[in-house]
């Protein structure tokens, strides 16, 4: 298929029947026949079939089975703490530590920090331990998901031992960045990822402005009104809350030890670690690692199971009872899987067969100066990764065509050493922030799906709520990107930090703005 506006079309229509309607699985659904559609030149047999291998590849596919099982037993571990108390008794308990908003929102930050090995396994936890606690103090779960979104993803991403740095590598090593020859870009990918960390300042900036929103208690905005509505249902809640129970910390902590203890381990021991009778060293071990859903599945059935037995040896639930909670975690999981279902299959159509990112990067990609590099590459990731709702997607079209760009723009003949092209670090680091961002806001992104799941509020309020936070950090990050781009000559180190204290001003600043504003 050529490139043509038409690839555009899908996402459009997804935006606008949400605005229309309100209804997130109904518009990925007219997302995906006017995909097909499109694929198939109009013919409206030809489009149902597309849309059914689509489905069937989807469901199919082991990774997303593992996915779906993860969902369900994650779901079915709160469902179980909920039922048997564990959850709003250990909330109490922690609630005794923890006595102010601020504390609530620091501890959820502490905990997503814990957590950022994967974007999943962060989102997940997080909502299930902190939604009691947040609901306890009359903190809105719309500020809740906003602190748990902001640091999942964009986290993860700068994270050199977690499951985004796997598919980064990847990508880095397919665009022709290796160690040996013949290659593009003469460099070992891990140490380019490493070098290009620094760089990624969209994730830099938006875990420092959720930092300073908390602390300094920056209140503007739909989050701003929630929270004067809350404090009501404090008092509402208050007398029920507080109830005699024998509940101890083991039945919350048990769980999210063996969950992250799970994957921890699992990642090693699946990338053949030396200290597993592998030959790779750490970080190769998590580099070599392709089965990160099935060690996040297994981990969180070990923990259910283990909560289980725990559950039984107190005498809280009984066997019977078992069948049903499962049933209950599953309906509640219903919506999300739908959702995460329908937006994987739109992504694969915008990917596979409209090229709806190759159409975007040629329209943003023309003669321009070099040191606008940096700011065009982040503008076209952010526009992509909103497109098709799939960072990795992202980083498999845009790090190749950024590397070769590079070498165009700089007259560069292959094979090419590092030093010869410093603006590369700032190029990737570009594209890794775009997608980051774009995964961020993105209404119908999977993990969008799974923050407003988590905390019990509806994705588009989600997606609504926290866009006004986190348009500071886009602007900020922008104006970091221009900065890196006119000093990339002064040296990398020297480049970095000018940039992001040029991003960490400006969004001090709007923020303050926004704030003043408000009040």
């Amino acid at each position: 298929m050529h490139l043509t506006w038409l690839s555009l079309l899908p996402p459009l229509v997804v935006i606008g029947a949400v605005c229309i309607t309100h209804q997130l699985n109904l518009s990925l659904m007219m997302g995906i026949f006017c995909a097909s559609l499109i694929t198939s030149q109009g013919q409206l047999l030809p489009a149902l079939i597309m849309c059914g291998q689509k489905f069937m590849n989807h469901i199919t596919d082991i990774d997303n089975i593992y996915l779906y099982c993860l969902l369900i037993v994650i779901s079915s571990l709160i469902t179980l703490l909920t039922v048997t108390g564990s959850a709003a008794g250990c909330a109490r308990i922690i609630g005794r530590k923890i006595r102010t908003k601020r504390s609530v929102e620091i501890s959820t930050v502490m905990l997503s920090f814990l957590l950022s090995i994967d974007d999943y396994l962060s989102i997940l936890t997080v909502g299930f331990v902190m939604k009691p606690i947040a609901d306890r103090l009359a903190v809105t779960r719309t500020k809740l998901a906003y602190i748990m979104r902001a640091l999942a993803g964009p986290l993860v991403i700068i994270m050199p031992i977690s499951t985004w740095a796997a598919a980064v590598l990847a990508q880095l090593d397919n665009a022709g960045i290796h160690l040996s020859a013949p290659n593009k870009i003469i460099a070992d990918p891990f140490y380019v990822y490493l070098n290009t960390i620094p760089f990624t300042f969209y994730s830099i900036l938006v875990v420092f402005s959720v930092w300073f929103v908390v602390v300094t208690r920056i209140r503007y905005g739909a989050i701003a009104r929630d929270e004067r509505a809350a404090v009501a249902i404090f008092d509402e809640l208050d007398d029920e809350f507080i109830t005699e129970n024998n509940h101890s910390l083991i039945e919350l902590l048990m769980p999210i030890i063996i969950l992250i203890g799970g994957v921890f381990f699992g990642i090693l021991y699946a990338g053949k670690y030396y200290l597993f009778g592998g030959n790779n060293s750490f970080f190769e071990a998590f580099r070599e690692n392709d089965k990160t859903f099935l060690i996040l599945f297994l981990s969180g059935l070990t923990a259910l199971s283990a909560s289980v037995i725990l559950s039984l040896y107190k005498k809280m639930i009984s066997c019977v009872q078992m069948p049903a909670i499962v049933w209950a975690g599953a309906r509640l999981m219903q919506s999300s899987i739908i959702m995460v279902m329908c937006a994987s299959i739109l992504g694969s159509f915008l990917r596979l067969n409209l090229y709806t990112g190759d159409y975007v990067a040629s329209l943003l990609f023309g003669t321009t100066p070099l040191y606008l590099i940096p700011v065009l590459l982040f503008v076209a990731s952010l526009a992509i990764t909103l497109a098709t709702g799939s960072a990795w997607g992202t980083f498999s079209i845009l790090i190749p065509i950024a590397t070769q760009m590079l070498v165009s723009f700089l007259h560069l003949e292959v094979p090419v050493a590092l030093d010869q092209m410093p603006i590369l670090f700032p190029a990737l680091g570009a594209v890794l922030s775009g997608a980051a961002c774009g995964n961020h806001i993105s209404p119908f992104a999977e993990t969008t799906v799974m923050t407003a799941t988590s905390a019990g509020i509806a994705p588009l309020d989600h997606a609504r709520t926290q866009l006004g936070y986190v348009l500071p950090v886009i602007i900020a990050t922008s104006f970091a990107f221009v900065v890196v781009g006119l000093m990339i000559g002064y040296g990398l180190w020297r480049s970095f930090l000018v940039s992001i204290g040029v991003g960490i001003g400006v969004n001090v600043l709007l923020l303050m703005v926004a704030n003043r504003l408000y009040r």
